[in-house]
């Protein structure tokens, strides 16, 4: 991947995100990503990396092509040159489910680990398996997911699982707990974190 490969990534995201202004949290992402340094000196090869859950791409971008056909030929080209991430603080027995972590990925665009550093913001992709519970969890940072692939179910804080389909966004308030469940197929979004990005997220006791 290099500078062309990041920004053409970038800018497929923020084009969806556009059509989407007015959804919560949508124009503090979209403001955040105007604000940060994408140029070509601020470009940095990421250290690129695969993990196991990467074996679903093929199949979510095929998905992809039929609903955002930009960004799925951008994320085609810079997916291999990723790297792909697990927060430290999981494992399949915190998750209480046997190969989690072996369907759990994420990547950074902008980020530490990312094409571009950041200024207290991240961007980046995930990646779930099918039938997994990503159990309640939360962070200072406030975040935004744009669903991508089929789906899924979302709940925040005390309130019941709701389904989020291909195409909704998410908007999660600092602090605030919430979790995920795939159903038979792999769950792709786009994610942000629009401040407060040096704590991790945390599992809920």
């Amino acid at each position: 991947m290099d500078g062309a490969d990041a920004r053409r990534l970038i800018a497929a995201i923020v084009s969806g995100l556009e059509r989407r202004r007015g959804e919560d949290g949508v124009e503090a992402a979209l403001k955040r990503i105007a604000e940060q340094d994408i140029r070509d000196g601020a470009f940095r090869a990421p250290v690129s990396k695969s993990l196991p859950a990467c074996g679903h791409l093929p199949a979510l971008l095929s998905e992809l092509r039929m609903s955002e056909s930009s960004l799925a030929t951008a994320l085609a080209a810079a997916a291999d040159g990723l790297a792909w991430r697990q927060n430290p603080n999981y494992s399949d027995q915190a998750m209480g489910q046997t190969g989690y972590m072996d369907n759990y990925a994420y990547a950074e665009i902008i980020g530490p680990s990312g094409a571009y550093p950041g200024d207290d913001f991240l961007l980046g992709l995930m990646i779930l398996g099918p039938n997994l519970h990503y159990r309640d969890h939360f962070h200072p940072a406030p975040e935004l997911y744009w669903v991508l692939s089929h789906a899924s179910e979302w709940k925040r804080g005390a309130g019941a699982f709701v389904p989020r389909a291909a195409g909704e966004t998410i908007w999660h308030e600092p602090w605030v707990p919430h979790a995920t469940r795939t159903g038979n197929r792999p769950l792709l979004a786009v994610w942000a974190w629009t401040r407060e990005v040096s704590e991790p997220a945390k599992l809920v006791a």
